[in-house]
């Protein structure tokens, strides 16, 4: 379950409807628990919380009648929570499934650690201590902030994301650096913390740094909230020949984007596993982005990309790589000499792993229960 689903769009939604259908498409029963009230019709079992979506956020279990209708309806082999900052219907149905001895595991796709009051803060009305979960978290550094922030939970797995890497490999011939123009890209929602803002004044001192002469074109794939003030951002600094706001694309067009792409920009300094990133090293494109964030566990600096620690960093990484096109097409050749370290049969097998370690601590409770 997860408090965010369709018609939402974004990571967490992406990915608990792309493992529902892996799942089904294995023979599996599959039903969908979400705080969203709005139906959108797909053909996957979704049981959807009551209309007043800040109500079910206050008060999840207003929704009790729904919950137990589905934890009561007969044998259910485990209960995988999907988790944010602040996650309530998830919360409330691992606590409901817990106290029915229905073995939970639970998936955090978020970083914890800088908002762990806020984390605990928001689950004081349901409590940790009575989640018996196998955890895990989608990167090795979101699992990271689950093991400082809840201690005492015991082993955090790590659960990458699925993605269809394959989908996104590129056919031939594949685009030559810098034929043209150098092109970067970026996708992901226009919101504050995919720090596209920042990007932007990045690319404003690169531009200072580089000779007139340099073709450069920024695509930004995506739609949101910050989509105007972006807009006025980038007019005012003078990169609208530059910068391009797309809007949004669907995934067909996002692929044929990168194909004929250079370069992969991952701006979020705060990104737990960086889904958009991994499609691009996927496509055979190289990606410049941040250490400390989920990019780590497959983007190799050096080899797959770039990774820096700060914009400062970025400005020096991409004057490079704009004003030597020698180093940009060795990064591609290395990129595309072998696959990606995340696909989606490696995430798969750590979610049922995780289910294997959710019914063990079951079994182990009935144990104890019984002596």
């Amino acid at each position: 379950m997860a408090d965010s689903f369709a018609p939402d769009i974004g990571g967490i939604e992406r990915q608990v409807e792309a493992l529902a259908r892996r799942q089904i498409a294995e023979g599996h029963d599959v039903t969908i628990i979400t705080a969203v009230a709005d139906p959108v019709e797909m053909d996957l079992h979704v049981v959807r919380a009551l209309n007043g979506r800040w109500l079910t956020v206050a008060f999840p279990w207003r929704n009790y009648r729904r919950v137990a209708e589905v934890l009561d309806a007969g044998p259910i082999d485990v209960i995988h929570g999907h988790f944010t900052v602040a996650s309530p219907i998830a919360v409330y149905v691992t606590r409901a499934a817990s106290r029915r001895h229905i073995p939970v595991a639970a998936t955090v796709h978020s970083l914890w650690w800088k908002v762990s009051i806020a984390t605990r803060l928001t689950s004081v009305p349901f409590g940790w201590g009575v989640i018996r979960a196998a955890w895990s978290g989608v990167s090795s550094v979101a699992a990271g902030h689950v093991q400082r922030t809840l201690p005492r939970v015991g082993p955090i797995s790590i659960v990458p994301n699925l993605v269809d890497t394959s989908w996104w490999q590129p056919g031939e011939p594949t685009r030559v650096t810098g034929t043209d123009e150098i092109r970067l890209i970026l996708v992901g929602r226009l919101k504050k913390r995919k720090h596209v803002d920042e990007f932007i004044d990045v690319l404003a001192e690169v531009r200072k740094r580089l000779p007139d002469d340099v073709p450069v074109r920024v695509s930004v794939v995506g739609e949101g909230p910050r989509h105007a003030d972006l807009q006025k951002q980038i007019d005012r600094l003078g990169l609208s020949d530059w910068v391009q706001l797309l809007g949004h694309r669907e995934p067909a067009a996002i692929r044929e984007l990168l194909h004929s792409s250079d370069l992969f920009i991952a701006s979020s300094r705060q990104e737990s596993f960086g889904i958009a990133a991994l499609e691009a090293r996927a496509a055979g494109l190289p990606v410049v982005g941040y250490r400390g964030n989920g990019l780590a566990d497959f983007i190799a600096d050096g080899t797959e990309g770039v990774l820096v620690h700060d914009a400062a960093e970025m400005v020096d990484a991409l004057t490079v790589l704009l004003n030597e096109p020698d180093e940009l097409d060795r990064l591609r050749k290395t990129t595309l000499a072998f696959g990606p370290s995340v696909g989606p049969d490696q995430a798969i097998n750590s979610v049922y792993e995780l289910y294997r370690r959710a019914q063990a601590m079951h079994s182990r409770q009935d144990l104890s229960t019984v002596s």
